[in-house]
């Protein structure tokens, strides 16, 4: 069945003339629609055999077989149960019927005489819910398709890996020491890892996807010690997907191709709606959340999602730095040369760093020291992508730390971002 064929409407009244005048209304008012009549329920039964429909506009009085009747053989064949019936019946009469129909499902109910634009608005509205529930349909046949194709082309891929990572190892083992060749080398690997880092995605989404699936259904079905497994692969696969993000935005910035979308929006409410997500982060190890915003901040103009993910990368870094303390996110506005600014200020009670180590914080994929890679974790991008995003915003990122009092980050950000594309 295409995506553009016809909706298929069956009309059961035993008055010639009914029939007659609700084919004229329907081929005048509606179009793309095919019309099956039927003089009796015999009759439409016979044609739910043998064609597909749609939707059903059914007499409730006729001879032999009345439209109550025909409609309980419709609900008892599983394979027309499905399809909508529309009651047809005398004004006088529909009290009366309603009550009965709508226990054998009818979907609604039509009074005679015909009320022609009452008729034409309800075949419209039943039509068109027909059609969206068919594009649905389409549509997931083809999302199937493409995960089939998909998984067929990940194990081909698969196939191939272990050969093409020796010979890789290979030419960069041959290539290490010519300096043209590693930077070469170096090009390689940033498109390499924006590449990888996109096909990486969809599988890791399709994962998280079907683990929050199986664990709300295991739930429902009382297997709790599947459970907690489940919920170690969600963790486990939005933690890797994060990193694959960061890396993402890290070729991105280093292929010259990462962009600003800045919207206009008020500040305070961009700052709490954030906030709302940050407890979990403190959580892990105890720590205490504080926000502190100077009344009346008002409007930003900016690129709401980078500013986001600067807070929520200092917040973070914070939170894994820091064991039973308090972390303070505070936001005040100020003015340079003549020019609106905002000042945002992550306060810490953690670990502290020396000079030494500020000196080589911003650096990609380096920590302050390796023995805190051991015990926290990271990989050392987050601070590195903050602070490109906060000079790609026409800002400055600076740390005050001392080795055990704790950190304060400071980014500040004109109110008004320049060069930056609107979004749409």
């Amino acid at each position: 069945m295409s995506q553009t064929e016809s909706l298929n409407l069956l009309i059961v009244d035993d008055n010639r003339n009914n029939l007659l005048s609700l084919q004229g209304i329907i081929n005048e008012y509606i179009g793309d629609v095919h019309v099956f009549e039927a003089d009796s329920g015999i009759t439409a039964l016979n044609i739910l055999m043998k064609k597909p429909v749609d939707l059903i506009i059914l007499d409730v009085q006729m001879p032999e077989m009345d439209g109550f009747e025909t409609a309980e053989v419709i609900r008892s064949r599983r394979k027309t149960r499905h399809i909508p019936i529309v009651f047809l019946t005398a004004a006088y009469k529909s009290e009366e019927f309603k009550k009965k129909g709508y226990a054998l499902g009818a979907a609604d109910y039509l009074t005679k005489p015909i009320d022609t634009p009452q008729l034409i608005s309800k075949i419209k509205t039943y039509l068109r819910f027909i059609h969206q529930e068919r594009q649905h349909h389409y549509v997931e046949l083809g999302l199937e398709r493409k995960v089939q194709d998909r998984t067929i082309e990940l194990l081909e891929t698969n196939k191939h890996l272990q050969q093409e990572i020796i010979e890789r190892k290979q030419m960069e083992e041959k290539l290490r020491w010519a300096k043209e060749a590693a930077e070469t080398a170096s090009l390689a690997k940033t498109q390499f890892l924006a590449n990888m880092s996109h096909e990486l995605r969809t599988p890791l989404n399709v994962i998280i996807g079907y683990s929050e699936m199986l664990e709300e259904e295991a739930i429902d079905l009382g297997y709790d010690d599947f459970t907690p497994d489940l919920d170690k692969i969600c963790v486990a696969a939005k933690q890797l997907l994060g990193l694959i993000s960061d890396v993402l935005d890290l070729t991105k910035i280093e292929a010259g191709k990462m962009t600003l979308h800045c919207e206009t929006f008020e500040l305070a409410t961009v700052i709490q709606e954030m906030t709302s997500c940050v407890p979990p982060l403190m959580e892990k190890q105890q720590n205490t959340f504080q926000l502190h915003l100077e009344e009346g901040l008002g409007e930003m103009y900016a690129d709401v999602t980078k500013l986001r993910q600067i807070l929520l990368n200092l917040l973070s870094n914070a939170a894994k730095f820091t064991e039973n303390g308090i972390i303070t996110l505070k936001v005040t506005r100020t003015s340079k040369n003549d020019n609106k600014w905002f000042n945002f200020s992550v306060t810490d009670a953690g670990i502290g760093m020396t000079a030494e180590q500020i000196s080589n914080l911003f650096q990609l994929f380096t920590q302050v020291d390796s023995s805190y890679t051991r015990k926290y974790g990271g990989t050392g991008l987050g601070l590195a992508i903050t602070k490109q995003f906060t000079e790609m915003m026409g800002g400055t990122i600076v740390v005050e730390s001392e080795l055990g009092p704790g950190s304060t980050f400071t980014v500040q950000l004109p109110a008004c971002i320049a060069n930056c594309s609107d979004e749409t």
